[in-house]
This record gives C-alpha cells, structure tokens and sequence, in this order.
C-alpha cells in the first residue's frame, strides 16, 4: 500500500490478501439467505455514482481486489483501472478479465503511492474497504493524490468502517471508546445523522478526534491486527480540508441486531440488513447501526 517503509499493519494485510485471493473473488459472487454482501453493495453504490454523472471516461479503483468492480465499470464502455499491492489479488482480477474477454480493463500490481496516472485524468476514483489499512497521515495523502488525478468535478467515492458503530455493537469496541472518553461525541454524531437533511448539516456537531497510531483492535474475520475506523464527520471533514465537498452518505452492512446476535442467527441479520438495505432514499439514520459506510465527494472546482 505505500512505498513507503512498511509498517506491522501493512506487512500482516499484504499477507492476509495474498493469501486469500480465491476466497476474496468466491465472497464477492456470494449470495443468499445467511449472507451480506457487503462487497457488491460497495460496489453498487459506487457504479451509481458513475452511472448519475454526465459522462465518466475513466475511472480508477484503489485497492481494486480481485477486480469485480473495474470489470462492472469496464462493461459499461467505460476504462477502467485497478490497483493493488496484492500480487494474488491482481493475477485473479488479470484471469478473470481475459476470461470474460474485457478489453477496458487494466489492472497494475502497485501501492497507491507509487501509481503513476500520466496525463490521463479520471472522472470517478474510489476505494472501497482501503483506508481501514492506512495510517491518518496516509490517507491524507491519497486525499492529494486523488484530487490531483482527477477531473474538475470528479468524483472520489470511499468506503470505511464506521466507528460509530461501535457505540451500538455493545461489544469491546463499546468498551474500548468508553475508555477514550468518546462516546459523547459519537453520540451526538449519531443524533445529529438522525435528524440532518442535508449532509452538510453535520458539520454543525464536533467530531470526535481520530487516532494516528496503530492500535491492537478486536479482530472481525480479518487477520490484521490494527485497522482504522472513521465517522461520517471525520471523514467529510479530512476531504472538505483536501478540496472535496460531501454530496452523499450511505449505510452499508446494517444491522438491525447487534453482532453477537447476528453471530448466532446470520438468516435473522441478512433478512433484515437486505430490507433495510433496499429502502428507497436517504435514511441517514441508519448509518449509525451500519457496520461500514460509503462517502461521496466531489472535486470542487
């Protein structure tokens, strides 16, 4: 992910995506009564962005996977680019592509701080379950990066853990905020999503701080041992400072119980995140009972 010297996080998240490649590729395709996929409803809320612009020429997918979303993008004529620094992930996504026969995709085996656009300048940039593996000052820089790479206007679509989630997970990551003193301003955040029309109402709150140190976290079926959560707020504050207004919040994976529930019964959870999931508009409050989340920012001019 950096060109940078790799730390513990980065060196364990290499080695988890070089190793399930296949997995990665089989979960993407998953579906069924007792499964969220939260890979396709990333990939649907960014193929929405692209599909409400005027025009997309090209687009670019940070941490691109085994390329399930580039060949989406690549089907609608549009050329589309991928980028990972999994070797696995990247071989996968390469296959799968000269198997389908898709000519507007390419895919580059490359930390995203080391990727060299050229002269070509993309209409729509996202990263969907990225930044969780980049540290604060990291993410800042692929703030620049992106907004250097893309058109005016452009649109630059993340999808992140949502710590606000923690708050209503009553598990050790409701504990492990009550021990940074945290909750009240996650609260109030979870307030304030419930009663915004416009995202750009949220601004009217304090968000909480956001840690810039690795951490050992609780792990969630992924073996790495520290990954970044951020707000809404958090979010949308780093992007407007780097130069992109907030046009949209979405909930992604929410739950309508909590997760040790969901553990026990994952028919009762899929059942009800797919409903949930399926309302028509913009259900800001539900955000706070997602497990993740999707922002969409443009470059403003």
């Amino acid at each position: 992910m950096t060109d940078r010297p790799g730390t513990e996080q980065q060196k364990e998240t290499l080695a988890y995506f070089d190793a399930h490649a296949d997995n990665w590729s089989k979960a993407a395709q998953e579906f069924g009564p007792n499964t969220t996929n939260v890979i396709k409803q990333r990939n649907d809320y960014v193929l929405r962005v692209i599909d409400q612009q005027d025009k997309t020429r090209a687009a670019l997918d940070i941490g691109c996977g085994t390329g399930d979303l580039i060949l989406d993008i690549a089907a609608r004529g549009i050329l589309g680019v991928g980028i990972d620094f999994a070797p696995e992930m990247i071989n996968t996504a390469q296959q799968i592509a000269a198997d389908k026969e898709v000519d507007a995709a390419e895919f580059h085996c490359c930390s995203v701080f080391e990727f060299k656009p050229g002269s070509l300048a993309y209409d729509c940039i996202s990263a969907n379950g990225f930044i969780e593996y980049i540290s604060l000052d990291q993410l800042q820089d692929l703030l620049s990066l992106a907004f250097d790479a893309l058109q005016p206007g452009g649109s630059l679509v993340l999808g992140s853990r949502n710590r606000l989630f923690n708050i209503f997970s009553m598990n050790k990551f409701t504990a492990q905020e009550i021990e940074w003193g945290t909750t009240s301003a996650l609260i109030q955040e979870s307030i304030a999503l419930s009663e915004i029309k416009d995202v750009s109402e949220l601004f009217s709150v304090e968000p909480a701080p956001v840690p810039n140190t690795e951490f050992e976290q609780t792990h969630t079926g992924i073996d790495v041992s520290s990954r970044f959560q951020y707000t809404p707020l958090q979010l949308m504050s780093l992007m407007r400072h780097a130069g992109f207004e907030t046009m949209h919040l979405s909930p992604i994976n929410i739950h309508g119980v909590c997760p040790k529930l969901k553990d026990r019964h994952p028919d009762i959870h899929s059942s009800v995140s797919s409903l949930l999931h399926s309302l028509e508009g913009d259900y800001f409050e539900l955000i706070p009972q997602a497990s993740s989340f999707m922002i969409h920012g443009k470059k403003r001019v």
